[in-house]
């Protein structure tokens, strides 16, 4: 609200001491209110019962929670991501595919390198360290370069990004098929999972957990410390206004599908460290079960607003339920039932914030 200057000069009052109101919401409170915080006792709560209901506590042991941590790796890494898309107002349904393309690519990479196809197949790898450092290569720009291209298909053609991302992944899933001929690349080296995919930092944290942690640290000082965050969420309150404040949306708009595009290019990489072979029928749900963490850790589907830490902790909640379904020997095709009802769970919660808020 502004307020109305007085057209005539205020009289003169005695200097009084400034005091202050108590309307300021304490840390505390702020912390305890926040989506993240009560996405962390909904992610508490889910242990729980899976603690108590699961066959002699076998999801409070100590191998589950590392499993746990391999599982959600992958899909807080994509969350991430998608944290800045949702919050500029933009959607990449196509991360699954991007996903399959740069493993695949990756594995071809490595293969190439590790020796004649006769020595790959038996295992017996040449120049292993230099054969994974260029597949990892591979595998980042490929996916950085499939962002770059959705971007630049939303610029060139104005066309919403939910409908250049749904033709893009039936054409990301389509150039991987060529190049595989529909067969998976396998035979990997094993010292890529034993170095890397399957690692622990010290003994104690799966590697890709670390990576996943380290890329969410950066995400959240990217969206609350720097203009590229603030430039993020003005392009998802109002494009135009945010082109009249003097910010390049095209380019932005290049630079957050190139971001998404290099996580997703190190997602695929991770997986088929972990498996040591391609998963080109996968990551069919991946695009859906990151927007899900997303809007469930209070980013508006909309845009505009964001929050890379609760996407994090929101990601972890699929991988619980199907971690815990799987040890109560539910079979694995609800895994795609727990998805759509997240996402359906997602849309509401987001619903109401906007009621809410209006």
């Amino acid at each position: 609200m502004i307020n109305k200057l007085s057209t005539k000069p205020a009289a003169a009052t005695p200097a009084e001491p400034a005091t202050f109101s108590s309307t300021e919401p304490s840390f505390f409170r702020t912390v305890f209110t926040s989506t993240a915080f009560m996405i962390m006792l909904v992610v508490v709560a889910l242990i729980l019962l899976f603690g108590v209901l699961s066959p002699n506590g076998v999801f409070l042991g100590a191998a589950n929670f590392r499993n746990l941590a391999l599982d959600s790796a992958q899909l807080i890494l994509l969350a991430v991501g998608m944290t800045f898309l949702v919050g500029a107002g933009e959607l990449d349904l196509s991360i699954g595919a991007n996903v399959i393309l740069s493993s695949v690519v990756a594995a071809k990479v490595i293969t190439m390198l590790g020796g004649t196809p006769e020595e790959v197949l038996a295992g017996n790898y040449q120049n292993v360290g230099v054969a994974i450092v260029m597949g990892l290569l591979a595998a980042l720009v490929t996916g950085t370069l499939f962002g770059v291209v959705n971007a630049l298909l939303v610029n060139i053609l104005r066309v919403n990004s939910f409908i250049v991302t749904l033709a893009m992944m039936s054409v990301g899933s389509g150039i991987a098929y060529i190049v595989t001929g529909g067969v998976n690349v396998s035979a990997l080296p094993r010292d890529l999972q034993r170095n890397f995919g399957s690692a622990d930092l010290l003994g104690l944290v799966p590697v890709p957990a670390v990576i996943a942690i380290v890329v969410g640290i950066v995400g959240w000082y990217m969206m609350t410390k720097l203009r590229f965050g603030t430039h993020t969420l003005g392009m998802g309150s109002s494009i135009r206004a945010a082109q009249r404040a003097g910010i390049n949306v095209k380019l932005q708009r290049i630079r957050l599908f190139a971001l998404m595009g290099l996580i997703a290019g190190m997602v695929g990489f991770i997986d088929i460290s972990r498996f040591l072979t391609t998963n080109i029928q996968g990551h069919q749900g991946d695009a859906l079960a990151a927007i899900a963490a997303v809007v469930i850790g209070g980013t508006s589907l909309f845009g505009g607003r964001a929050s890379v830490l609760g996407s994090m902790i929101a990601a972890i909640i699929p991988a619980i339920l199907i971690n815990g379904l799987v040890i109560m020997r539910v079979g694995s095709f609800y895994q795609l039932v727990v998805t759509g009802l997240i996402l359906l769970i997602a849309v509401g919660i987001d619903q109401r914030r906007r009621a809410h808020s209006s």
